[in-house]
């Protein structure tokens, strides 16, 4: 099962998959109207319900845990990269609370005396340490726990002629990828250097998998190569048009709609 992804994901590259060669199920529905979802390596569901509860839940869509703090006002972005150390962060109280695989607060980061108003993007690094972007001075940072600054790209004004938008950043194999849908993902190095920007534009969500970034754009799922620069499109008869937003890990789907999410398997006929 776990090479069916594989499989997809390398026809993908080169055609437009039809509907009549998987044959797709329903594992669960939930009835649950999250605002945004997530799912980790080892597919387990992250929703975050309401302004202030993040909630957890098996590859099979079986509750675990829940975490909930409303006293830093709504919970702005999440980032379970590493699902050991989940990052959460209230732009209200410019704080991150980091979490245990069990949702146990295991250290808490105030942001306040960085003097940044407002942080539009961040995520964890692969050294756990924090990558922002500092819509002030245009430029994307990398800090610590202590809040020191250990490393900050050019100013973007001089580089982008557009404004920037930052909605989301991952750090993947030696890159960082700041996406703004108003211009597209941009690319820098681990030194935070600028390399390019990838013509993906209005999009709310994306992650990678095999080489390839995902993402759902005018309702329709696609990936794009890394490395043959190539989008393709997915053909998903499972997917409505109401669809919010879309994750896939191994050989499910989650698909979020305004008032349940669907974990959809699939597998090769």
């Amino acid at each position: 099962m776990y090479r069916l992804l594989l499989f997809l994901i390398f026809l993908s590259s080169y055609y437009c998959l039809s509907a009549q060669e998987f044959n797709f199920s329903t594992i669960k529905t939930l009835n649950k109207e999250a605002r945004w979802m997530e799912v980790d390596k080892m597919k387990q569901l992250y929703l975050i319900v309401g302004d202030h509860t993040l909630l957890k839940y098996t590859p099979d869509g079986n509750f675990i845990c829940q975490f909930n703090e409303n006293r830093l006002g709504e919970i702005s972005f999440i980032d379970i990269s590493n699902p050991f150390r989940i990052l959460v962060y209230y732009n209200d109280y410019a704080t991150v609370v980091f979490l245990d695989r069990t949702l146990s607060e295991i250290q808490r980061n105030d942001f306040s005396d960085l003097d940044i108003p407002q942080i539009q993007a961040l995520c964890t690094a692969s050294d756990n340490n924090i990558w922002l972007f500092e819509n002030n001075a245009y430029t994307l940072k990398k800090v610590n726990n202590q809040n020191e600054i250990l490393l900050e790209s050019a100013d973007l004004n001089l580089l982008i002629s557009e404004e920037l938008m930052p909605n989301r950043i991952i750090e993947f194999e030696t890159k960082v990828y700041l996406n703004s849908p108003n211009i597209g993902i941009l690319v820098f190095d681990v030194f935070s250097n600028y390399i390019k920007t990838i013509d993906i534009k209005e999009i709310d969500y994306f992650q990678f998998y095999e080489g390839q970034i995902f993402y759902v754009k005018n309702k329709s799922f696609n990936t794009y190569h890394l490395r043959s620069f190539l989008t393709q499109e997915i053909k998903l008869p499972v997917i409505q048009d109401e669809l919010k937003q879309l994750c896939i890990a191994q050989e499910q789907l989650y698909l979020r709609y305004s008032d349940e999410i669907q974990i959809i398997g699939f597998q090769k006929k």
